[in-house]
Order: C-alpha cells, then sequence, then structure tokens
C-alpha cells in the first residue's frame, strides 16, 4: 500500500510540473485548438460539412488525431529542450511510472482541449456533441491518442527529423481508432447506435498499447 501511495505521489508530482510549464506557456493548447478549429473552420466554408453528418465525422476526427499529434510533438520537444527527461531518466524512478506519467499529461492536455473543441464545433456546425454516448467515445478515444502519440515520439525522440517520422507511424496506428469514431459519431448523431461492440474494440486497443507502452519503456529510454 506504502508502495502504491509512492507511485502515485511520483506521477502526480510529473503532472504538476507539466501543468506548470503548460501554464507558462501555453504551447500545446494553442497549438492543438487553434489547428482543429481552423480545420472545421475551413471545413464549414467551403464544404456541405452541415449537411452530411458522414462528412463532418470524418473531418472532425482527422482534425483531431493531426492536431493532438502536434501538441503531443510540442509537449514532448518541451521536455527534451529543457532536459526534464533526462533529469527523470537518472532519477530513481522506474522507466514504466516515467512512461505512465507522460501518458497521463498528454491525455489531461488533449481531454481539455476537445473540450474546447467541441464548443467551437456546436458554434461552427451546430451538431450537438454533449452526448453521453459521444463523451465517453471521445475520453477512450484521447486516451489511445495519448498513448500511441507518446510512444511513436519517444521512439523516434533521438532521431533527426522526428517531427516528421513520429507522425508517419502515429497515424496507420490510430486509424482503427478513427474508423471507430467516425463511425459511431454518425450513429450517435443519428440518435441511433447499431452496434456498441466499437466501444470494447475501441477500449481493447487502448489497453494493448498501454501494455506495449510499459513493456518497451526499458528499451526506449537506453536508446
Amino acid at each position: 500500500m506504502k508502495n502504491l501511495y509512492k507511485i502515485l505521489n511520483i506521477i502526480k508530482l510529473i503532472i504538476f510540473k507539466d501543468f506548470v510549464e503548460e501554464i507558462k506557456s501555453k504551447e500545446i493548447f494553442i497549438s492543438i485548438i487553434s489547428y482543429s478549429i481552423l480545420v472545421l473552420v475551413v471545413v464549414a466554408t467551403t464544404s456541405n460539412a452541415r449537411n452530411s453528418v458522414e462528412f463532418f465525422s470524418t473531418i472532425f476526427w482527422i482534425s483531431i488525431s493531426f492536431s493532438i499529434i502536434l501538441g503531443i510533438n510540442k509537449s514532448m520537444n518541451k521536455e527534451f529542450e529543457n532536459k526534464g527527461i533526462e533529469y527523470l531518466i537518472t532519477s530513481p524512478i522506474d522507466k514504466e511510472i516515467i512512461i505512465f506519467s507522460k501518458f497521463c499529461t498528454n491525455f489531461i492536455f488533449i481531454n481539455i482541449a476537445s473540450a474546447i473543441i467541441i464548443i467551437f464545433n456546436n458554434i461552427i456546425l451546430n451538431y450537438d456533441l454533449y452526448s453521453p454516448y459521444f463523451l465517453f467515445l471521445i475520453f477512450i478515444i484521447n486516451f489511445g491518442f495519448s498513448i500511441i502519440g507518446t510512444i511513436t515520439f519517444l521512439l523516434f525522440a533521438k532521431v533527426r527529423g522526428r517531427e516528421i517520422l513520429s507522425p508517419l507511424l502515429f497515424i496507420p496506428l490510430v486509424t482503427p481508432l478513427l474508423m471507430g469514431g467516425a463511425i459511431l459519431t454518425v450513429q450517435i448523431i443519428n440518435n441511433d447506435i447499431q452496434n456498441f461492440s466499437w466501444y470494447g474494440l475501441i477500449i481493447a486497443y487502448d489497453l494493448l498499447f498501454l501494455v506495449i507502452g510499459f513493456l518497451i519503456s526499458n528499451i526506449i529510454f537506453q536508446e
């Protein structure tokens, strides 16, 4: 029990440190929110997204995914530029705890940004996305985004051109999440959820990459 409390306290301290840095700079929130809203505005003014639920659903999740990898890259880049990740690695903290803390930090950032994006979406495109089914959907998909985004960045952390290589790996890996999100979003907007198994598949996919992240954490940080 003491060990669990100690682990939770370490995770809390790392997340708090990241939040303090983000409050000072606001770079991550600005990157995620500005990109997604820009895409939604362009789509709203140049297409029939207001009349096509399927088209809106696809564009919504694509814009979210690209803006999220942009935000995660900025978040992780700051860690390497400030040598914060080096201090964590050399400290007597398990690598699994470090990578899980980064998952949690990015997950919180993404959810806050997504809440703002949903509000702007209601204003721009007038789609009601406040359904509990949709909020749960974006919660579990964001969990997957945060895990996969953190892993893909760390895999290329010391490679030149990591800002390009990371999204190239991220997008194919999150494709199942985008497919599930797009299909369920259409059904939620139409008040006709036909298959709840998509929720289970998304959660299973998230847990799979969470386990993978723990398994390769030592390899990542050794590299």
